[in-house]
């Protein structure tokens, strides 16, 4: 487990795109029709702390779908972060633990090395991501969207950050 503290600096729209790249954080299709939608920066992620912990230690060995995490956490005063806190964690968080595998798309399952951000889900359709994670995978750091409809179920060992609370 790992706490990160935050205390995101908005900025501009505009500078959404530029201010990964400046801080050399790749991202892929997804994230960029994630960071489209309009809550993305409506949202106001405020001072947040966030923990990060395998879905097998907060008590789900087994793993669980989206909509089970949602109902699990809730008992152990853990809350969905605010849809944009992937980014401010991303361009925080620099000493991610590297990837021991390097394949960065069609594994239908959570990369190795991977945090996802679970957050509220913005779109129902399944064609649309349902959030954002974060990798290290050669050196580069990565912000990337996902998609998985309301059936994939999530491993006991995959990674999440999830709200602690709000400072």
């Amino acid at each position: 487990m790992k706490t990160i503290a935050l205390n995101p600096v908005p900025f501009p729209k505009d500078l959404l795109y530029t201010e990964p790249r400046q801080n050399h954080v790749f991202i892929n299709r997804f994230a960029e029709t994630y960071f489209a939608h309009p809550r993305f920066f409506t949202e106001d992620a405020g001072k947040i702390t966030v923990l990060i912990t395998s879905l097998r230690e907060i008590g789900m060995e087994s793993g669980a779908a989206l909509m089970e995490i949602a109902q699990a956490i809730q008992a152990k005063e853990l809350y969905p972060c605010p849809v944009n806190t992937g980014l401010f964690l991303r361009l925080e968080w620099k000493d991610q633990p590297q990837s021991s595998s390097t394949v960065l798309t069609g594994t239908h399952s959570a990369p190795d090395g991977s945090v996802t951000v679970f957050s509220e889900i913005l779109e129902p359709d399944d064609a649309f991501p349902k959030g954002l994670y974060l990798r290290n995978t050669d050196g580069r750091l990565w912000l990337r969207g996902y998609t998985c409809d309301s059936a994939y179920r999530f491993s006991g060992d995959d990674l999440f950050a999830f709200g602690t609370r709000r400072l």
